[in-house]
């Protein structure tokens, strides 16, 4: 008895759930900017623009094919809006809709507004309970795309001058997601007497921290891949132990977390060409490095120890190479 009272409350849950049922008429926004018209044209007074994401009710519980629709916002504030903008939430495909919408936005040539408004909401959707399991960890990851697309808009040439304020209060509310780097790859936590050539961008960490929490996942793998990317390669010179480092805190640490993920083949094979780049020529090796070596060394051999055997295989004979070398001297 208590089984079937679970399925009826299950089934109940799934029909009357404002994004998996339908008992409710409410549509998405998924332009940003959208404009909320007087009457259904254009031409018709702008009663205000409407953001990414934002959530409006429809009294006309019939599918209409026109053109534009009759909404009504949270305040109560009634008008028209494009109907190609927005997206009945019950449908099925939600979550999909809503990342293609954010993809879009991303591979255009999108102004502050569209991507602080679209900004807004994902980190909204962080904070709420409507998607969950990987949806909720892959529009978590794309809020930090998005974020970075937003604060390189904010440091373009033509929008700096008006904005400067925006990235100042961004690295206030976010300091753990948000950093100063400089050209020569150092971080910083203020702008003031920033180095020229510093820029505000999202902090390596904001990915790993989402990797490292879901390793073996497809969300896991996508924040480890954009982890290493948003990481530029340390220009080492002929120093072999600042490669093993380097190397170490990149993309042998997405292997140690994805063995097997997308891009394990990629980032395994550039370790392997990059440390076949040194040992080649022992005599070009330098050893006196200001980097502590035996921590350096030790800590290389015992990652590798722990990758599947196939990696350790592959990387230990260039490490031992680069041991030999530096490590008594």
């Amino acid at each position: 008895m208590r089984k079937r009272h679970w399925i009826l409350f299950i089934l109940s849950w799934l029909l009357f759930s404002p994004i998996f049922g339908e008992s409710k008429n409410e549509f998405i926004v998924l332009e940003p900017s959208t404009s909320l018209y007087l009457f259904p044209d254009k031409k018709s007074e702008v009663l205000r623009k409407l953001s990414f994401g934002e959530i409006l009710n429809s009294e006309n519980l019939r599918e209409s094919k026109s053109k534009f629709r009759l909404l009504t916002d949270r305040d109560g504030l009634k008008g028209w809006a494009d109907s190609g903008s927005l997206f009945r939430i019950g449908s099925r495909g939600t979550y999909n809709v809503i990342t293609k919408a954010v993809e879009r936005l991303l591979y255009q040539d999108s102004g502050v507004p569209e991507l602080e408004s679209v900004f807004s909401y994902l980190t909204g959707v962080e904070e709420g309970t409507v998607f969950r399991g990987d949806e909720f960890l892959f529009l978590k990851i794309r809020r930090l795309v998005v974020l970075q697309k937003y604060l390189e808009k904010l440091q373009s040439a033509e929008v700096r001058a008006k904005t400067g304020s925006k990235l100042e209060d961004l690295l206030k509310k976010f300091p753990s997601e948000i950093g100063i780097r400089t050209k020569e790859g150092t971080w910083t936590d203020s702008n003031t007497n920033s180095k020229e050539g510093s820029r505000f961008r999202v902090r390596p960490e904001a990915f790993w921290r989402i990797a490292e929490s879901n390793p073996n996942s497809k969300p896991g793998d996508f924040a480890a891949y954009l982890a290493v990317k948003n990481t530029p390669e340390v220009k080492c010179g002929p120093d072999p132990i600042c490669v093993l480092q380097d190397e170490q805190s990149r993309r042998l640490k997405y292997l140690g977390l994805n063995p097997n993920g997308n891009y394990s083949q990629i980032f395994s094979s550039q370790i392997d060409k990059r440390l076949q780049h040194y040992v080649k020529d022992r005599e070009t090796f330098l050893c006196d490095t200001k980097l502590p070596k035996a921590e350096i060394l030790s800590s290389f051999r015992k990652t590798l120890q722990e990758l599947p055997y196939r990696y350790g295989k592959k990387f230990h004979s260039k490490w031992k190479i680069i041991q030999e070398e530096c490590g008594s001297k």
